[in-house]
């Protein structure tokens, strides 16, 4: 059985993954929200201790504040002793000679470096410090407990020395890319969108972040963090994947940004399920040319449908349910060829063994 728990987490991203049977189950924390998501945090971790059970491993994807904040913050408020019984792994590319060179410039915040270097101080506090996994990086295999593994598909060894080498221009310089309000693609319908170029992302953060592909028995599925599609499909290489490597769900990188995803990708790890993580936050994200992608695919494909599981109704809350046009909802939400799932803490099943939630 595996649980996937989309955390509710503002505009970022705070998965929580279970896996195992009624006995007894092991867990996976990746990324932490923004920093209102520390009590939520602090709470999930002492709930796996109570049980006595085991964080496999707690998994920083990048130093972007939406991923790290939550996490830095909620560990900060749960005992050492409950940490040292219940962590096992800390993969986070950020220590020793990443921390040293990266996390000692003088950030506001908005990249999560700060935050990057309060983790590291907290963690050496805690008396976990050592549970850090070295430079994660495409082609990596991390063995689990009870059979699972994760399969790390991005970084690379090239993404991680220019996090080192041009972060200081990039603070300096970088703007948003991919990230900007969708207003007036939202006027468009779906079907006139499927032909736009996907963008680029430029940001040195999102390439650096990790990615993984995570196995156990029969339940096979990819989280993309706010990684870059090109990366991606480099990384996949590394595990010989030349065609295709089919997965029961995608948790989609970057929120649905524009810049994150692309039909390649796609094509790669083909499914029907897709993991939203966002509550589209002053309207930038989910990108409506990433769901014009998604069922360009579904077509090529000649899929049935496709479903998007959400943690948020983000179409409705922040577009006042004018997201969809009336075309699109003839086309596609209306015959089911686009279903949107909004996750809620009664689960919902994907198939026979695999179950999401929303909290």
């Amino acid at each position: 059985m595996v649980k996937i728990h989309m955390m509710k987490a503002q505009e970022g991203d705070f998965i929580w993954l279970s896996y195992g049977d009624m006995e007894k189950e092991y867990h996976l924390l990746i990324d932490g929200g923004v920093k209102d998501c520390r009590e939520r945090y602090a709470d999930v971790v002492r709930s796996i201790s109570a049980k006595g059970e085991s964080i496999e491993a707690i998994i920083l994807t990048h130093i972007d504040c939406d991923h790290i904040a939550g996490a830095c913050e909620g560990i900060a408020k749960v005992d050492a002793g409950i940490l040292q019984r219940t962590v096992k792994k800390i993969i986070f590319n950020a220590s020793k000679k990443i921390h040293k060179e990266i996390l000692v410039s003088k950030n506001s915040g908005e990249y999560g470096v700060k935050e990057g270097i309060e983790f590291c101080k907290i963690l050496k506090e805690k008396g976990i410090y050592d549970r850090i996994v070295e430079r994660t990086i495409a082609g990596e295999i991390i063995n689990l407990e009870n059979g699972a593994l994760l399969k790390v598909i991005s970084p690379g060894e090239k993404q991680l020395e220019q996090l080192l080498d041009k972060w200081e221009s990039y603070e300096k310089k970088q703007l948003s890319v991919g990230y900007s309000p969708n207003l007036e693609k939202v006027k468009q319908n779906l079907a006139d969108l499927m032909r736009d170029k996907s963008g680029i992302d430029s940001s040195v953060n999102n390439a650096s972040s990790i990615a993984l592909l995570f196995e156990y028995q029969n339940i096979k599925g990819a989280f993309l963090g706010d990684a870059k599609p090109s990366i991606c499909m480099e990384g996949m290489k590394e595990f010989d994947i030349k065609d295709v490597y089919p997965v029961d769900f995608v948790k989609l990188s970057h929120h649905g940004s524009i810049a994150n995803t692309n039909l390649k990708l796609l094509k790669k790890l083909p499914t029907v399920n897709y993991l939203l993580s966002t509550n589209g936050h002053e309207k930038k994200v989910p990108s409506k040319v990433v769901i014009a992608k998604l069922l360009r695919n579904c077509q090529e494909e000649n899929k049935p449908k496709i479903v998007l599981y959400c943690n948020y109704d983000w179409w409705e809350s922040q577009y006042h349910n004018k997201y969809f046009t009336q075309k699109d909802r003839q086309l596609y939400i209306d015959t089911g060829v686009l279903k949107i799932n909004l996750l809620g803490g009664e689960g919902t099943s994907v198939k026979d063994g695999l179950i999401l939630y929303g909290k």
